[in-house]
């Protein structure tokens, strides 16, 4: 190290939701104190993003209305809670809402779409987020192929060490939701769709 390294502050929860954002126009999450900026998503993830939110959004009004979605909504860690918030692409919970929340408290669901300029560090926030002990399924989608993967904790508590893959053509079962989720919609209105 030399001495005209830089050392960014360390931040807290509660500073961070304070942070104006120092002019950044994308998403920020609280990593172990510092903060992590990325880009705005592509069209495709984007359109990824909305499709399975509205899917989600519209099962839950129709089957579950005292659960909710959010699109990055704060969902924090169990390891460093102080300095940690990580905002998953989309979360549900089905907690109530409260006045001045800042965070999805007891998140279900947790979905992630990988970009591929962000993958590393958004399979190390999905890492992060499975720590979470209300979470029960992860749910990763690729933003530039058709890949979809479901991580769901088994009877005792245990995520698995691989994945259940969904085909093309197949259908997500979200057992947290009580929800099928066709691929084909996930991928809707995208060049992979």
């Amino acid at each position: 190290m030399t001495a005209i390294e830089k050392f960014e502050p360390r931040m807290t929860v509660d500073e961070f939701y304070d942070f104006d954002g120092g002019g950044h126009r994308g998403k920020i999450e609280l990593v172990n104190g510092q903060l992590r900026m990325q880009s705005y998503a592509s069209g495709g993830h984007a359109t990824i993003q909305g499709n399975i939110t509205t899917l989600i959004g519209m099962h839950l009004r129709a089957k579950r209305p005292g659960c909710r979605v959010g699109n990055e909504a704060g969902v924090i860690p169990v390891f460093d809670s102080k300095r940690n918030i990580r905002k998953p692409d989309i979360s549900v919970t089905c907690t109530p809402h409260s006045k001045g929340e800042r965070a999805f408290l007891n998140p279900i669901l947790i979905v992630e779409v990988l970009s591929p300029t962000n993958a590393d560090e958004t399979w190390e926030s999905i890492r992060a987020c499975a720590t979470i002990g209300s979470v029960v399924e992860i749910l990763v989608v690729d933003s530039e192929a058709i890949d979809v993967q479901v991580f769901r904790r088994d009877d005792k508590g245990i995520w698995p060490m691989d994945p259940e893959r969904v085909p093309i053509g197949g259908v997500v079962r979200l057992a947290s939701l009580d929800m099928e989720l066709p691929v084909a919609e996930i991928y809707r209105g995208t060049e992979t769709g």
